[in-house]
Formats: structure tokens, C-alpha cells, sequence
């Protein structure tokens, strides 16, 4: 499960960054500064954020606290957006890459006490 996870993390990542290269560098994108109606461009910076997580993650993929909290996100973030683009209508590719990335994410998530190693938080 934790190479299955490993894959997942890639997945995540490489979808968020190809989706926020082309939020930022499209229509709307960086390229129209000072239009007032940007959201794509601002979307592209946060899909950075969430591709960042599988970054963040890595060195931990093995402890529970971490992926608790990484397949919390994973879960959140693709299934919102599954949901989104499945009420907008009008991006069926993305909506199936989020769909499966939320169906994987919660698959992980119900088994992730099985293959974790469970180690406290240290508070600092």
C-alpha cells in the first residue's frame, strides 16, 4: 500500500502542476494582468499549493500523522473539485483525473492504518 500510495502522491503532483502551468500561462492567466477577473491564474498558484503537498509528504509517506493529514487534503481537495467540474459540465477530462484521484485518495485513507507506522506528533 505504500508504493500504491507513492503512485498516488506522483499522480496528485503531476496533475496539479500540468493544471497550474496552463491556469496560469492561458487565457486569463498572467498574461492579462490588471483585468479584474483573473481567478484562473489565481486557481494555477493554488493548485501549485496542492501539488507542493505531495512534495512536503514524501519523506513521511510512512507515518500516520502525515498521511492522515496528506490523504485528508487529497481526499477534500479531489473530491470538491470532482463534484465542480461534474455541476459545471464542461471539462470531462478533469473531471474523471479527479474523480479517480478522490476514489484512490479515499481508498487510501480507510486502509491507511494497516501499512502507517503510528508515531505521536512531537510537540515542539
Amino acid at each position: 500500500m505504500k508504493i500504491f500510495f507513492s503512485i498516488v502522491l506522483v499522480l496528485s503532483l503531476l496533475t496539479e502542476v500540468m493544471a497550474a502551468v496552463s491556469l496560469i500561462a492561458g487565457p486569463g492567466g498572467i498574461q492579462e494582468p490588471g483585468l479584474g477577473n483573473q481567478w484562473t491564474m489565481h486557481y494555477g498558484f493554488a493548485a501549485f499549493a496542492i501539488a507542493s503537498l505531495s512534495i512536503w509528504t514524501w519523506p513521511y509517506r510512512s507515518e500516520l500523522p502525515a498521511v492522515t493529514l496528506a490523504l485528508g487534503v487529497l481526499m477534500t481537495f479531489h473530491t470538491g473539485l470532482a463534484i465542480s467540474l461534474t455541476v459545471a459540465g464542461d471539462q470531462q477530462a478533469g473531471m474523471v483525473i479527479h474523480s479517480v484521484l478522490a476514489v484512490l485518495s479515499i481508498v487510501l485513507f480507510t486502509q491507511r492504518r494497516r501499512w502507517c507506522e503510528s508515531k505521536e506528533l512531537i510537540n515542539e
